[in-house]
């Protein structure tokens, strides 16, 4: 799992996180896509510093591998603080996953405080039985999971959508169920 935050501009008030759905017995298949898309001297791949050549290279590779998206978009209010956002989608994506049978989300790590109120949200749906006790959310370093680099993309090419550059997220679209939830609903 990994968020986006369109331009404010052109979006106000919208957090996307994206969320890439993968088998275990496909993780290393993916994970090896990836790795070979990094450049040299690259950690991980990042959205925001590729180029619009390589966001095509990347999304076309990220739509033939085998992975299924979710995409949370909250179209929020414009002064909704960003962490507001987020805890409204997380709430969205740990119910969506659990309604699907995952047990494990992996978030690309953030400041420890961040990784910790996540922990605490999911922690908080779990022991008021909005999902069950099954689903763990673990963080991650970026640089450390390429399968976070394929949520980092789709949540950038999903923002670069909202903010008017839909062709980024076209080739996605097959692989991805879009979910948006606004501030005065579920959605």
């Amino acid at each position: 799992m990994d968020e986006s935050e369109p331009d404010p501009k052109t979006a106000p008030g919208t957090y996307i996180l994206a969320i890439a759905l993968v088998l275990p017995a496909m993780l290393e298949p993916v994970r090896e896509a990836m790795l070979s898309l990094r450049l040299p001297g690259q950690r991980k791949l990042h959205w925001h510093g590729e180029s619009a050549g390589r966001r095509a290279t990347i999304v076309d590779r990220i739509a033939s591998l085998p992975v299924r998206h979710l995409v949370v978009v909250r179209d929020g209010l414009p002064e909704e603080p960003s962490e507001r956002r987020r805890r409204k989608c997380l709430a969205r994506v740990v119910w969506e996953l659990d309604q699907r049978g995952v047990t494990r989300l992996v978030a690309e790590s953030r400041e420890r405080k961040q990784n910790g109120r996540d922990v605490k949200a999911v922690g908080y749906l779990r022991s008021s039985g909005m999902v069950s006790s099954a689903l763990h959310m673990l963080h991650e370093p970026g640089p450390c999971e390429p399968v976070l680099w394929v949520a980092d993309c789709v949540a950038g090419a999903a923002a670069a959508g909202r903010s008017g550059k839909s062709h980024q997220f076209d080739a996605l679209r097959h692989t991805a169920d879009v979910i948006r939830i606004t501030a005065g609903g579920t959605g």
